[in-house]
Parts: C-alpha cells; structure tokens; sequence
C-alpha cells in the first residue's frame, strides 16, 4: 500500500536550485509510490552518484562519492539486497520492519545516476540485539542498475533524507539528523 504523499514542490524546487546553481526549467513526474514500510539494515557510509551540478555543458558529468559524516541509518525492501554476480541469492539481513509516517513528499530533487552505495550491514547478537560488527565485517558496496539517486524533505519532520530508486519504485532509503543538500552537494 502506498503512503499518502503532499504537496512539496516549492522545497524540491528550492533544493534543486541550490544543489545544480542553477535554475529548474523541468519537472519529472514521480514515476513511483513511496512504500509503507521497509527494514532497518545497518547504517550507511557513503554515496557514490554521477552528476552535472555546476556544469554549463549539461552533457559534462563528474562522479561524486559522499563519505557520511555523521550517523545514517539505512532503509531496504525487505530481499532487496542481492549477491554479486548471482542476484537469485539475497543477502542475509537482520533489523526491524519500520512503518513510514504520513505524509509523505510528492516532490523531489534528482540528484543523479546511482554510482553505488557503501554500507555497514547489522548483525544479531543475541536474540533481537543488533549490533554494527567491528572493523570492515558485514561491509558492503550497493550497486543498483538503471538507479538514481533522489533527495527529498519530509513535510511534517523537516528531515531531509536520500533514497535510491528505479522506475520500479524506491529500493533504499537513507537517514540522519545531520544530512542536508546544500550548494556543495550532500553533506552530514
């Protein structure tokens, strides 16, 4: 079931504005619906996107990789995640099933073609302790074919979060208190 989405393009267009320095002349229609629940996996270190912020060539892009600063904790669909080179083989992962708060936004900025993402997946401890394995254990690097990466704001929270998503729908959601899109890029 999808969630209620509001209207929030004035933030989206603002956003995209600061992020490209530059003037929005087209809107794209959100291709999907935003789901109602996903599982809590683990926390996020970095995202990797193409973009052509601050390109006058439009055609020119740079790739970016965007090392979290501070605490981001990652949202999936449940068997989301899959095996390298065998994607009928879902990684194992452990974490609460989250419901999404209504509303959701019906506007968003399109940050760029997904590069991929870096990740520290959760492990069980004890029976429903969660913890983040010490060193590069339970690490993983998230590629998404055809992906992008999109930034939206909640309209009740004010938080500003990152998601991956196909025209299939959202597959990944991102969070953290300190995360904001600013005239740099991705920051916190």
């Amino acid at each position: 079931m999808a969630l209620r989405v509001v209207d929030t393009k004035p933030q989206a267009i603002k956003t995209f504005e600061t992020f490209y320095a530059r003037e929005n002349v087209r809107e794209i229609e959100m291709p999907f619906g935003w789901p109602s629940k996903m599982q809590e996996i683990g926390v996020g270190g970095a995202e990797m996107y193409r973009s052509n912020k601050w390109k006058k060539n439009l055609s020119d892009h740079d790739d970016y990789k965007h090392v979290a600063e501070g605490s981001r904790t990652v949202y999936a669909e449940p068997g989301f995640l899959r095996q390298w080179g065998s994607p009928q083989r879902r990684i194992e992962v452990v974490g609460p099933i989250v419901r999404f708060s209504e509303p959701m936004p019906k506007h968003f900025t399109r940050l760029g073609p997904l590069l991929g993402l870096q990740l520290q997946l959760y492990q069980e401890k004890k029976k429903g302790e969660l913890i983040l394995p010490k060193g590069d254990e339970g690490r993983y690097e998230v590629r998404v074919a055809r992906a992008m990466l999109g930034s939206a704001k909640h309209p009740e929270t004010g938080e500003v979060f990152l998601f991956v998503y196909t025209p299939e729908g959202v597959h990944v959601i991102l969070t953290g208190g300190s995360l904001t899109i600013g005239k740099d890029g991705i920051a916190g």
